[in-house]
């Protein structure tokens, strides 16, 4: 997750094209960080040094760690804790921008101050979005008041990642009683205390979502399409429901509900979690105690 947000925010601000997004996010899940990227990250070596090691692996042949050590820019306790971390999503990201000659990790770690005072974030705070933990991340994005909408929408993130798309981007998520849209799907879950989720968005932004579960090519938003999408919401709150038999819940899945043409989703109060799913902007909306109505 964190390689789509922190790429969706290039993008944004106009340093990579949909195109190269796209070969990042594929490229980024198949390496692993090299040392000088991860110790440059670190602030243990400078971008120069690792470079100066890497023309030095060149005709020494030698590890860069060993190298490093050797020429007193790192000690072997450093160089064990370093290689631990060559599976990390973040430095991973970091490590295709460097191979598609896009951006050193120099270049990115200035440029994720200026992400850092945009969305008002702590050190702490990127410490917890660079971990790529899903959960950790999820705090970042809620509103203060949003915490009672924790638990459906990590089971919904980890959903639609799981069916749909490894790289889900989330953004800043808001409570809301009403949200303008197109089209969508929900589901009323009932009970003592029930909820509804519902995944919505404009135009055809829902198509990918639909055409990838589906495993049919969608290019409107038609009946079908949004057919497929109520399944997606199917999944995520039966899983949710799962997930509170023990709290002396009993829950009803009602039948998903789904609207090609409409013009808002209104609730007494619900999150309105905006995402970016296979590059198409939607909104995933909770609500939890009351109920979510297409108007």
């Amino acid at each position: 997750m964190i390689a789509s947000i922190i790429g969706n925010y290039l993008k944004d601000v106009g340093l990579l094209s949909e195109e190269q997004l796209y070969d990042l996010l594929v490229e980024h899940r198949k390496v692993r960080a090299k040392l000088g990227i991860i110790a440059v990250a670190e602030g243990l070596m400078t971008q120069e040094e690792a470079e100066r090691v890497n023309r030095l692996q060149a005709i020494m042949d030698m590890r860069f760690g060993d190298i490093a050590v050797e020429e007193g820019y790192l000690t072997e306790g450093q160089v064990e804790t370093l290689l631990k971390k060559q599976g990390n999503a973040y430095l991973a990201f970091a490590q295709a921008l460097e191979n598609q000659q896009l951006m050193l990790i120099e270049q990115l770690e200035q440029l994720l101050i200026d992400f850092q005072y945009d969305n008002n974030f702590t050190s702490s705070d990127m410490e917890k979005l660079k971990s790529d933990d899903i959960d950790q991340i999820l705090t970042l994005f809620l509103p203060l008041e949003g915490t009672k909408y924790e638990k459906i929408a990590s089971v919904a993130l980890r959903t639609i990642m799981r069916l749909i798309d490894l790289d889900v981007c989330v953004g800043r998520g808001y409570l809301a009683n009403r949200r303008e849209i197109g089209n969508g799907a929900l589901q009323k879950v009932t009970g003592r205390v029930g909820f509804t989720t519902a995944l919505v968005g404009r135009g055809n932004a829902l198509c990918n979502m639909a055409s990838v579960y589906g495993q049919e090519t969608f290019n409107t938003v038609d009946e079908d399409a949004l057919d497929a999408i109520g399944e997606v919401v199917n999944c995520i709150n039966g899983l949710v429901a799962t997930s509170m038999e023990h709290q002396d819940n009993t829950l009803d899945l009602c039948p998903p509900e789904y609207s090609t043409d409409v013009e808002a989703v209104v609730s007494e109060e619900m999150l309105v979690l905006p995402l970016r799913v296979l590059g198409r902007k939607v909104d995933l909306v909770i609500a939890y105690g009351n109920e979510v109505e297409f108007k």
